[in-house]
């Protein structure tokens, strides 16, 4: 259908990796998304090398003391700021065991350390700018399966203020772990979409309809796509938000660590997803879950 798009076979689902060089790159995203609510991106319109060393220094960063003077606080719109230990973390809806990570959050005004800051605040800015150009492709292709408040005006509905740069470093695996206790346990995400830097580490898996996990293709320098909740409400369901995992490594990996850089693309709080939902009402019904 699209000669200049790509795509890798995996067991259970078919994942389109769409050249953003191409001239059917806005249809094949969408296509794709559609499909699967996964798309990988080649030749994005993001730094390749800052990425490089953003995933070196933050790991610098985890494995020094320094992270402990910046334990993550709660801001005014109800997000945190900060670092998150393996302690605290988080335990995805449906499971009963902490993922095995440790994070930093970044939105704005949240304080960084010096040598990080700007290599961050570029990434971030050119990850809104992705964002909104992605968001406006749907607007344009799946404009009429939006809700009424949301119609021809996602990109438009981006809040910087309500998104998210999650900065995260998945440990090598000691022994000790808990059993059945993985790196990031099956979820959804909440938002709209998710911006995903291919990590140099592998593990990211999806689960296709039929059950199966396949492994996310990409190599270094692409970008992992994905829908969430949100977009999925607010589509009556016609972009799908897809259950995503990071799988423990194997023997030979495990004494390796992970870095992964996702941003969470949100809307304004007060937009209407659907009949039910208004982007503020839905947060705060994932955040009771995750409290249970």
């Amino acid at each position: 259908m699209f000669e200049e798009l790509l795509f890798e076979e995996h067991r259970a689902m078919t994942v389109a990796v769409v050249d953003m060089f191409s001239a059917e790159a806005e249809m094949a995203f969408v296509e794709t998304l559609r499909r699967t609510g996964f798309a990988v991106l080649r030749n994005p319109p993001l730094d390749a090398r800052r990425l490089l060393k953003m995933a070196e220094n933050w790991r610098e960063f985890f494995y020094s003391e320094e992270k402990w003077e910046y334990l993550a606080e709660e801001t005014p719109s109800g997000n945190t700021s900060g670092y998150i230990p393996p302690d605290v973390s988080e335990t995805a809806v449906g499971h009963d065991r902490k993922d095995l990570k440790e994070f930093f959050h970044i939105v704005p005004d949240t304080i960084l350390p010096a040598a990080l800051a700007d290599d961050a605040e570029a990434h971030l800015h050119d990850a809104q700018a992705l964002g909104s150009l992605l968001l406006g492709w749907l607007d344009i292709h799946m404009g009429s399966a939006l809700s009424q408040g949301l119609r021809g005006q996602l990109a438009e509905s981006l809040s910087p203020a309500d998104s998210l740069l999650r900065i995260l470093h998945y440990p090598p695996l000691t022994g000790d772990e808990p059993p059945g206790a993985v790196r990031a346990a099956a979820h959804e995400d909440i938002n709209l979409i998710t911006l995903l830097p291919v990590s140099s580490e592998p593990g990211l898996q999806v689960r296709g309809r039929d059950g199966q996990w396949t492994d996310v293709p990409g190599r270094p320098g692409d970008v992992i796509v994905n829908s969430g909740d949100m977009l999925q409400e607010a589509s009556g369901r016609q972009l799908p938000s897809t259950s995503h995992r990071v799988i423990n490594p194997s023997d030979e990996g495990s004494n390796l660590s992970r870095i992964s850089m996702p941003y969470f693309l949100a809307p304004d709080l007060d937009i209407e997803l659907s009949r039910q939902h208004t982007a503020g009402s839905y947060l705060r019904e994932r955040l009771d879950l995750l409290a249970r």
